[in-house]
């Protein structure tokens, strides 16, 4: 074979080898585009942090693993930092009018609800449910529904839900001769007393009866629960539109709680802790505090065995009050970023979230209580009460509890809680009149509820 005849056969094979090359390079890049063409991506801002941090990525892996395999569904986990992070850094990318740059959803706490609740592109649950015959929120616990309602539309899923519940220390209770968690203010005055414990040489104290300082979070419940039902402010709450102005002096409730919570003070055996309660309770430094009951799993296993832990439903506020406690936590809020495709794989992602095997994890991990009511009735739930009742506690206390009893929606919500705890320290450590503080508290956050609706009129 001649010279030219090789030089040209191998021309010919160089260009086969180039043109399958290319065609390989070709379908494995149609392929890849395809691949990632079928895949929606669903962003989720967070402020889950902890063990509970810990339970949402093992969630969001499921729902990786399962639905969304598939369905082509990924979920971008962003952790933003606490609710009131998540709830700033929101209000900045809404404010910015680009809707592309929004999640497509946020875990909100009910401090942030008032910066979102009217917005354009937040997308009411009750939209979604009504078009989903597999998904109904007459599934879901209704205080909890109640909690994320706003003009009759629920504004977001109600996710990490709690109660507030009261903790003690069952080895100080034994120690001081008490059995039970106090059912009253008046009763937790005479239990702090005798639950001090002071240094053999009797001029320090060692350990308190209760630690903490009342914020928005107690008093929603304290001031609730009395008059058969009652509001901080107008429009329940902020449930039924935005608040004009606080309530709780011309119906009495705060001063009768003040009066209540003086007793407790004066006992000698109350510290007005604000900072580090958890800590100074695990250390054994007071025998009991009011959190909720999502700390339970925290609290236990700060705890660690040194002492066995109680849970006691939240005290009322005396014999007259009908007790009871709001629905607190967060919810899940969902955005409408233009996109259809994202709308439904976010609701696709929702919604596992939302269902009874989800919820169980969610609250095994936790301490929420379970929103889904088919949680309840799983075998391996039932028995999980069984072994562990702390945790049936605030389930208890929750379906003895009218669902009308709302979390508070006001503006400047974190000035009004501190507000509140600066005031009531003040009144007891200065022996102030109860009718001043009253007057003083209603003064001041009524004044940040006008200049907000003077700023944002409907």
């Amino acid at each position: 074979m001649s010279s030219h005849k090789k030089t040209y056969i191998a021309g010919l094979l160089l260009l086969l080898l180039i043109l399958l090359g290319t065609l390989a390079f070709a379908k494995g890049t149609t392929e890849q585009l395809k691949t990632s063409s079928s895949s929606t991506e669903v962003v989720f801002w967070h402020s889950s942090s902890g063990l509970a941090g810990d339970a949402m990525t093992t969630l969001i892996n499921e729902v990786d693993n399962t639905v969304g395999a598939a369905q082509g569904i990924v979920v971008r986990e962003i952790y933003q930092g606490k609710p009131a992070d998540v709830a700033t850094k929101l209000r900045a990318t809404m404010q910015g009018g680009r809707s592309t740059d929004l999640p497509n959803i946020a875990q909100l706490d009910a401090s942030g609800v008032i910066d979102i609740r009217d917005s354009q592109y937040l997308i009411p649950i009750n939209e979604l449910d009504e078009a989903d015959e597999t998904f109904s929120i007459d599934e879901l616990q209704p205080g909890a529904v109640l909690s994320t309602t706003y003009k009759g539309k629920v504004l977001g899923m109600p996710f990490n839900s709690s109660t507030i519940v009261l903790y003690y220390n069952k080895d100080a209770f034994r120690e001081a001769g008490l059995d039970s968690p106090p059912e009253t203010l008046a009763e937790l005055a005479d239990y702090a007393k005798a639950l001090v414990k002071k240094t053999p040489d009797g001029k320090n104290i060692e350990r308190y009866g209760f630690g903490g300082v009342p914020t928005t979070y107690e008093l929603v419940s304290w001031i609730g629960q009395q008059n058969g039902l009652s509001y901080l402010t107008d429009n329940a709450n902020g449930h039924e539109g935005n608040p004009t102005k606080v309530v709780f002096d011309e119906n009495g409730t705060l001063a009768t709680f003040l009066d209540e919570w003086r007793k407790v003070y004066q006992s000698g055996g109350l510290i007005n802790l604000t900072a580090n309660v958890r800590q100074e309770f695990a250390a054994g430094k007071i025998a009991m505090h009011a959190a909720s009951t999502s700390g339970l799993s925290t609290l236990l296993a700060s705890i660690d065995g040194r002492f066995e832990l109680g849970v006691g439903f939240f005290p009322k506020v005396n014999e007259q009050a009908t007790g009871g406690v709001n629905v607190g936590g967060g919810a899940l809020f969902m955005f409408d970023t233009g996109n259809l495709g994202e709308r439904e794989a976010t609701w696709k992602f929702l919604t596992y979230l939302m269902n009874s095997e989800s919820q169980f994890v969610w609250h095994k991990a936790t301490g929420y209580f379970p929103v889904n009511m088919g949680t309840y009735r799983l075998p391996e739930f039932v028995h999980h009460l069984e072994q562990n009742p702390l945790f049936a506690v605030a389930i208890e206390q929750l379906n003895a509890s009218n669902p009308d009893l709302l979390s508070v929606w006001w503006p400047n919500s974190y000035q009004a809680y501190y507000e509140i705890q600066n005031q009531i320290i003040e009144m007891l450590e200065k022996n102030l009149d109860t009718q001043k503080t009253v007057d003083s508290i209603s003064s001041t956050i009524n004044r940040y509820i006008e200049d907000y609706n003077r700023m944002n009129k409907e």
